[in-house]
């Protein structure tokens, strides 16, 4: 029952609220407030060497002595060839040059994603609390690596049979992710975004479907939202675009104005700005992409291109990563989002008691 379960003992967690490890969006101070606030505060690892990692962890533990998420992607390294590349950077040079950005277009970054030696040692030294992985899991030997120091290990499934997949892999719990979900799919098995589901079907399954506790995301964005995941069998809710929103997060002013304009309608999923399925608020830059007839990249490749767009200060320029309930979002500082949540939650339960 709310909001005591196997999983917030495991964790030593006051409130079963997570906040999503958001790439270079999360920072030590966001997940610190939120730790200290009683949920589980996140930080990503995406493209990040080994010391830098290490530092990031460090600055979270000046802050706070809660529990920390560290999260990796998982991904090959890029096939790219000129084909694909050169027509894709001829169509961006143009945006770049009418809008000052650099000397133009950059090398794709066209690197693999893994759990490296370098970055295993420093978890293994550094011991946070959980380490979660998207795009499915590294060798079996790395997570088992990790569970034998006494990590907590999280994956993402947006369909039951990742889910199961993933428990038969040996993590401690299953993240539900629905198609509401801002950023990156984070299927693994190459499921297509029509066969996914939204949290609202997918979560009671993937619940009954494993062992493991289960964390709801997609979509949640308030009392409602998590009262609704509970009584769906979620162990706990994960949120990211309500994060966005906070003032510690690392936010173009571009991105923070475009997710106070959100509607329900304003997002879409796209691979054209990343290189893999992510949901955007859509912009000139997503309907140009879209209607270019291009290929994308391979991720991060891709990514790499787009990103630097964002400098124009243009929100039409920028990628702007959201959830479908973005319009749900306040601005906030993560402390007081944790306390509405847990308060909106107890409340909207109480009520039905």
């Amino acid at each position: 029952m709310w909001p005591a379960n196997a999983l917030t003992e495991r964790l030593r967690l006051r409130w079963p609220i997570i906040q999503a490890p958001m790439g270079i969006m999360s920072t030590p101070a966001l997940a610190a407030a939120v730790s200290n606030a009683g949920g589980l505060g996140g930080l990503g690892m995406w493209g990040l060497s080994a010391e830098d990692s290490g530092r990031l962890i460090a600055g979270f533990r000046q802050q706070s002595g809660g529990g920390l998420n560290v999260n990796y992607p998982i991904w090959p390294k890029p096939l790219m060839t000129p084909e694909i590349v050169e027509p894709m950077r001829q169509f961006l040079q143009a945006r770049f040059y009418a809008n000052g950005v650099g000397v133009g277009v950059p090398e794709p970054r066209g690197v693999a994603s893994d759990v490296s030696p370098e970055h295993l040692s420093m978890l293994l030294e550094a011991k946070p609390e959980v380490v979660s992985f998207h795009f499915g899991l590294p060798e079996p030997e790395i997570v088992e690596a990790i569970k034998s120091a006494g990590i907590f290990v999280l994956s993402s499934a947006t369909t039951v049979a990742e889910a199961r997949l993933l428990e038969r892999r040996g993590v401690d719990a299953v993240i539900a992710q629905g198609t509401e979900a801002g950023g990156h799919r984070a299927t693994f098995t190459g499921i297509h975004m029509a066969q996914q589901s939204g949290l609202f079907s997918l979560l009671p399954q993937v619940v009954d479907a494993v062992r493991v506790p289960v964390i709801a995301a997609g979509g949640v964005a308030d009392g409602r939202t998590a009262a609704a995941a509970f009584m769906l069998g979620a162990s706990a809710v994960q949120l990211g675009t309500a994060f966005l929103r906070c003032e510690e997060t690392n936010m173009r002013d571009a991105h923070r104005a475009a997710l106070t304009d959100a509607t329900d309608s304003c997002t879409v999923v796209t691979d054209m700005i990343s290189g893999r399925p992510a949901r955007f608020i859509r912009n000139r830059l997503v309907d140009e992409l879209v209607g270019s007839g291009l290929n994308p990249l391979p991720i991060p490749a891709q990514l790499s291109l787009t990103m630097p767009l964002g400098e124009t200060g243009d929100r039409e320029l920028t990628p702007l990563f959201a959830g479908q309930s973005a319009a749900l979002s306040r601005h906030t500082n993560a402390a007081e989002l944790v306390r509405r949540l847990a308060e909106e939650t107890s409340q909207r339960l109480r009520a039905f008691v």
